[in-house]
């Protein structure tokens, strides 16, 4: 590569991504919070159902975004580029509202497409946080959980995210209000309010998906009714479901629980799946041999 006038350089995001790699390493509790958050966040694509009919559709899109967005945003802050990785964080929290927003009445599978095909017309642009709102507030759990937690003002107290957009100042710069070089260097001061930043955005998009889909929170063994074939209903697994606990706190926890105990869809899906007689071992067998046989071929086509 020619030479070039920059002082932001390869090199230096190498450095700056190891000396993040030694920061977690010697603080576990850090770690452990990383570790927590982000799988916490991948679960969350196991909470939108899949029908045939939506089913390949882009309704999925917008989460799988944000997700993406998520890692990007990591690898920019674990390089040093802190207020690059703000700037992500504030579209990791726009598609993660719009993952809510298009499947709000479930019919994603249609809502979505404009914007999934980039279409012209205003109708088809990302809209801004106050429309969404409107229609996400009209869900009786997001409503419900209004009333007892204000997410509405946890949201616009992210708007800051926007000052990173448009450099605000010095505190909103590559500088993040510090004296350091004007290049890639490891600030723990820049690491610890991605984190934090972080975790509020991924804390609000965790809620409205289990308002939205709330089966999402009952720890129940449905492996005892479906084997290994479980159908994607939104369901989780007790560990996701551990692991959303540790994310949100016991007393926010508690709260989203409350409220899908409460939820006629989950009563209604509870009951159903509650009077299907357990799978046999003989037909759990037959799903093992008929996925074997899946990978096999896929391994060794012919």
């Amino acid at each position: 590569m020619n030479f070039l006038p920059f002082t932001y350089n390869f090199d230096n995001s190498t450095s700056v991504q190891q000396q993040t790699v030694e920061f977690l390493e010697n603080n576990k509790e850090i770690d452990r919070q990383l570790f927590e958050l982000c799988w916490a966040f991948e679960s969350i694509k196991d909470l939108i159902p899949h029908t045939t009919e939506s089913w390949w559709s882009g309704h999925y899109f917008p989460i799988t975004e944000a997700f993406e967005e998520f890692e990007i945003s990591f690898l920019l802050c674990s390089q040093g580029l802190y207020k690059q990785s703000m700037t992500s964080l504030r579209s990791v929290l726009e598609t993660g509202l719009l993952s809510v927003y298009y499947n709000i009445n479930n019919e994603g599978h249609k809502t979505v497409q404009g914007w999934l095909q980039s279409e012209d017309g205003k109708k088809n642009d990302t809209p801004y946080f106050k429309e969404i709102w409107k229609i996400l507030i009209k869900h009786p759990n997001i409503l419900k959980f209004q009333d007892a937690y204000d997410l509405c003002t946890e949201i616009q107290n992210l708007e800051y995210l926007h000052n990173y957009v448009h450099s605000k100042g010095a505190k909103y710069s590559n500088q993040i209000g510090l004296l350091k070089s004007n290049t890639q260097t490891f600030e723990k001061t820049g690491f610890s309010n991605w984190l934090e930043t972080a975790q509020k955005v991924v804390r609000i998009i965790l809620t409205l998906h289990l308002l939205k889909f709330p089966i999402g929170i009952i720890d129940y063994d449905f492996s005892k009714k479906f084997g290994i074939d479980i159908p994607m209903i939104g369901v989780l697994n007790s560990a996701q479901i551990s692991r959303l606990k540790s994310v949100l706190g016991a007393k926010h926890f508690e709260e989203l629980l409350n409220i899908a105990l409460e939820d006629n869809s989950v009563i209604d899906l509870i009951t159903q799946i509650e009077s299907m007689t357990d799978i046999s071992q003989t037909e759990i067998d037959k799903q093992i041999e008929t996925i074997n046989r899946i990978i096999d071929k896929n391994q060794n086509p012919t």
